[in-house]
């Protein structure tokens, strides 16, 4: 749809100016009303502000866009950003689409049912070190005008800027990882993780330990292995290979963590035809300082080789809190980039 074709059925471009030399532009309702509130360049990392408001002011119930930003300081994925934001407004998620990891796309509805009933979609593009949000929420009672504005605005948007879709070059790390006689994998995992020890030495089995922050109380740590052998024969025997690397993980670490509870588990996506595999998130108390972590492991089976991927990040049941969420932001970055990486590799 043209410009003019939209300004027909009562739509304008809005342009916002958000600093940094980054410029979005987008379709919405003719009487929009558009709030600059803050600029780009501001935020100093790990933080994030709201740039701007749009919204028709005698429709605010229908549509209301909000456009914040997000500098972690660190490689930030889109998909954790944007159900963050869901989360953050009392929302539940509904349903998501993510194109990758620097393009996100979350629906949510309202949990408290006591409160007005509304629908929220959230929209995150990774753009260098920065990560732009566009959050629309509306009244339930008005989801078939929520729906039109939403699809209007998403299929109308424009970047006119210096700041190139992607993660910036230098918060990104590449090793080569030797698997015996296959092809060796090119791994990429955030530039804020330092590699602790590194057993892949030509032949398999291999180990490689990612860790972000301190050797004696880490803020994220990722564990890569891979061996040669077929797939275990069922979930349930992959199930139990789960449970016994969690728990050797915290018995190596029991200073640091203890009282493991499974969150959820379930088959593995992305794999390909034939090939099996299971993730599993926990959920554990820390011993230092008190709070809890995550676990996440994803065990995987592909062409004679057996992967297994271990991520342990701190985490905070409250989402509201920036801080905390920054910091379990760097550790799902790097498994979630860690698991493309090997992914991409297979298939």
């Amino acid at each position: 749809m043209t410009d003019q074709e939209a300004k027909e059925l009562g739509y304008a471009r809005v342009s916002l100016d958000l600093g940094r030399n980054i410029k979005l532009s987008f379709l919405a309702k003719a009487k929009s009303l558009t709030t600059p509130l803050a600029k780009a360049e501001a935020i100093e990392a790990p933080g994030r502000a709201v740039l701007a408001k749009v919204f028709v002011p005698d429709d605010r119930d229908q549509f209301e866009l909000t456009v914040s930003a997000f500098r972690p300081g660190l490689a930030a994925e889109a998909p954790a950003v944007s159900e963050q934001l869901l989360m953050e407004q009392g929302y539940g998620i509904s349903g998501a689409s993510h194109a990758s990891l620097i393009l996100a796309d979350a629906e949510g509805q309202t949990l408290d049912k006591s409160k007005v009933e509304k629908v929220a979609r959230s929209l995150c593009q990774v753009r260098q070190d920065i990560v732009i949000c566009l959050f629309m929420q509306g009244d339930t009672e008005y989801h078939t005008e929520f729906a039109e504005q939403t699809n209007m605005l998403m299929q109308s948007i424009r970047y006119d800027d210096a700041a190139e879709e992607g993660f910036s070059s230098d918060q990104i790390e590449r090793l080569t990882l030797a698997l015996g006689d296959k092809n060796p994998l090119q791994l990429e995992y955030p530039s804020a993780f330092s590699v602790a020890s590194n057993a892949f030495d030509g032949g398999l089995p291999g180990t490689l330990q990612l860790q972000q922050g301190s050797a004696d109380n880490p803020l994220s740590v990722i564990m890569i292995a891979a061996s040669a052998g077929a797939a275990p024969p069922s979930a349930e025997a992959i199930d139990s290979v789960a449970d016994r690397m969690v728990g050797q993980w915290l018995q190596e670490n029991a200073e640091l963590f203890a009282n493991p509870v499974l969150a959820t588990k379930g088959d593995l996506a992305g794999l390909g035809s034939g090939d099996q595999g299971r993730s599993y998130a926990y959920i554990v108390d820390k011993l230092k300082g008190g709070g809890q972590a995550q676990i996440r492991v994803s065990l995987f089976a592909s062409g004679g080789i057996r992967y297994s991927v271990l991520m342990v990040t701190h985490y905070s049941p409250h989402v509201d809190e920036t801080e905390q969420f920054f910091v379990r932001l760097g550790g799902v970055t790097g498994y979630d980039l860690v698991m493309q990486s090997i992914l991409s590799h297979l298939y």
